[in-house]
């Protein structure tokens, strides 16, 4: 009986050996203890922790949800209608139009390009045959705004002309690959489901 009774506790403390591993890890030094994953861990967009105040959990609460309820096919099909009205507008001219899709410093420095190219007297054509990919590099937030940064490559077709139809640069017989990395930000709270364009940036070679 006494037999017995040793097998019984010698299983009952290998099992709680096991659990406690289970929870703990072990400290060996080539298998730290875990660590336990934090909310963030599971979010697309990571947010700020948590305060105390009912008032800012429920904004972080809303802030959360908007950033893992982002619909990444439906989201790159609008980045890619815009891309091409803002490549156009930006052609064309149209400040009207950019500033509908542009925010920040980024809008001034593409009304700035435009206006100098008037004064120049240059005119900018170009046409985009088709968006070859396009594809979500990071999402992130930051104070309530969140950012998302889409690498997207085109066939366009790129021409300067001067004053007089010259062609100052580009070839407009030819269709060259071109790659932008674009990020569009929105405010997370706000009703307004638009994103805008707030950096370009040039693709590292």
């Amino acid at each position: 009986m006494a037999f017995l009774d040793l097998i019984l506790l010698a299983g009952l403390a290998a099992f709680l050996g096991y659990r406690l591993w289970v929870i703990l890890g072990t400290h060996e030094k080539d298998k730290p203890i875990r660590k336990r994953r934090s909310a963030e861990d599971d979010n697309v967009i990571p947010v700020r922790a948590q305060s105390f105040s009912a008032k800012s959990t429920e904004k972080e609460t809303e802030a959360q949800n908007a950033s893992k309820d982002i619909d990444e096919d439906r989201f790159l099909r609008g980045a890619e209608t815009a891309f091409r009205k803002i490549v156009q507008a930006y052609a064309l001219g149209e400040t009207l139009v950019l500033q509908k899709l542009l925010e920040g410093p980024l809008l001034e420095t593409f009304e700035d390009a435009i206006e100098k190219r008037k004064k120049a007297k240059k005119t900018l054509e170009v046409e985009i045959a088709r968006i070859v990919t396009s594809e979500i590099l990071t999402q992130r937030e930051e104070k309530g705004v969140g950012y998302v940064t889409v690498r997207f490559v085109s066939e366009q077709c790129l021409v300067t002309r001067n004053s007089k139809g010259k062609v100052l640069e580009g070839d407009p017989d030819r269709f060259t690959e071109v790659t932008d990395i674009w990020t569009f930000s929105r405010p997370l709270d706000s009703s307004n489901p638009n994103w805008k364009l707030v950096a370009t940036q040039i693709p590292e070679a």
